[in-house]
């Protein structure tokens, strides 16, 4: 039996005087120990899917079991120990010491003085070690930045010591070191607990370099679930964001922005694949040149002596980086 189970469900939500369905009969499996990312285009469903799962709105049709569990049939406290949720609205929450709001992870399992236990306090102090929160116990949440704020609700969901995890955006309005912080801290819980870790997210290039499955969804489509290189190989990401504005690089699993190239030049280049060509060409394609021979502008990338040599009717010009060398570039074009 699967650790998830998910028959002809359909999702959707309150919309005026009816319901908006947003995903019809999905029928689809996770494994323990899975660290899943739920992406696709805005709108598609993955926060409803994730809402849904957790029990925060009902199913519109189907059922969803976890541990042949049925989430829809089981009390709230019985659920609470199978399946813990962090929000992103939950950045909002009243003036706590950094321990205090973990410690609500144990409100399943506590008596209702709701005393902690020496156990309690136990998988308190792991969940902190885990997303490496000490120090701060005692600090009050406000005085957090945005990525430690993040670890401490991620810190109370595993106090909460349930074997799923659910994220919704959970790296939303954090720079890139902390989204890529909190990703990695997901992915080494998911090996280190066992426990199967969903996060919906917009950070499609980071993700497919951290999580096990992609659950890829298209807006009343249906969702394709596989491993992120087998989905790069069979042109999924190619199909599903197909847009005039960027293309999907198979060879670097990136979007490219397709630039408008309305002015042509002509290049000379020792070494075609090393860094310095490369990033000249980036540079270029930025600007809107077209790479052609014949071009009146001439661009020559020496690797050895790390100089770029622009040339135009008799007239040289050697530069030493790439910001000069467009200088010299448009210079000529005007010329």
């Amino acid at each position: 039996m699967s650790f998830l189970q998910l028959s002809n469900v359909t999702i959707g939500y309150p919309a005026g005087q009816g319901t908006k369905v947003v995903q019809y009969g999905l029928t689809l499996t996770a494994n323990a120990g899975e660290l899943i990312a739920l992406i696709g285009k805005n709108g598609c469903g993955k926060s409803t899917l994730l809402r849904s799962i957790a029990c925060l709105q009902p199913v519109l049709q189907g059922s969803i079991l976890l541990q042949g569990e049925n989430l829809a049939e089981i009390s709230p406290k019985k659920r609470a120990r199978l399946l813990s949720v962090v929000l992103t609205e939950q950045q909002q929450v009243a003036s706590f010491t950094v321990r205090e709001l973990i410690s609500i992870g144990r409100d399943p399992y506590t008596g209702w003085l709701g005393s902690l236990s020496e156990e309690d306090n136990r998988i308190i102090d792991e969940a902190m070690n885990m997303t490496y929160l000490n120090g701060f116990e005692q600090r009050n949440i406000h005085e957090l930045s945005d990525g430690e704020r993040q670890r401490v609700f991620i810190a109370r969901a595993l106090a909460q010591n349930t074997p799923m995890i659910l994220l919704d955006e959970p790296t939303s309005h954090l720079d890139l070191p902390n989204r890529i912080n909190i990703l990695l801290l997901l992915q080494k819980l998911a090996r280190e607990t066992g426990k199967t870790i969903f996060i919906s997210t917009h950070e499609l290039e980071t993700a497919m370099q951290v999580a096990d499955k992609l659950w890829l969804m298209e807006r009343e489509k249906g969702v394709t679930v596989g491993v992120p290189e087998d989905m790069v190989l069979n042109g999924i990401f190619d199909k599903v964001f197909q847009h005039p504005s960027y293309e999907f690089d198979k060879e670097y699993g990136s979007f490219v922005v397709q630039k408008l190239l309305d002015k042509s030049i002509s290049t000379r280049v020792q070494h075609p694949g090393s860094l310095m060509a490369r990033w000249t060409t980036k540079a270029l394609t930025r600007r809107g040149f077209r790479i052609s021979s014949g071009a009146p502008v001439e661009l020559m990338v020496n690797e050895e002596r790390r100089c770029w040599i622009i040339s135009h009717e008799g007239e040289s010009v050697e530069t030493y980086s790439i910001g000069e060398a467009l200088q010299q570039i448009s210079r000529f074009m005007e010329n």
